[in-house]
């Protein structure tokens, strides 16, 4: 069972975005969980359900897309070390 089974559209804050990456052309675009709701008509959907729908906006394209969570918080990279 991954992350993507156990979480579902509603579970996110508003906030929160997706990152959507095309798996055919690497094409990579933001989408609002509201927004997919609207859209789609997907209030119940989990995550996997959510990348079935979707697809490739680039013009031509229309792949299959990957769904990964996107913060907007600072990363800081590692600051210790050995004595």
């Amino acid at each position: 069972m991954n992350w993507q089974r156990e979480i579902q559209l509603t579970d996110l804050d508003q906030s929160q975005k997706l990152e959507v990456t095309c798996k055919r052309c690497g094409h990579s675009r933001y989408e609002e969980p509201h927004d997919l709701v609207e859209k789609y008509g997907l209030h119940f959907a989990y995550i996997d359900e959510v990348a079935k729908v979707l697809m490739c906006h680039k013009r031509g394209c229309r792949g299959r897309v990957r769904l990964s969570l996107s913060t907007e918080s600072e990363t800081e990279g590692f600051v210790g070390g050995l004595a």
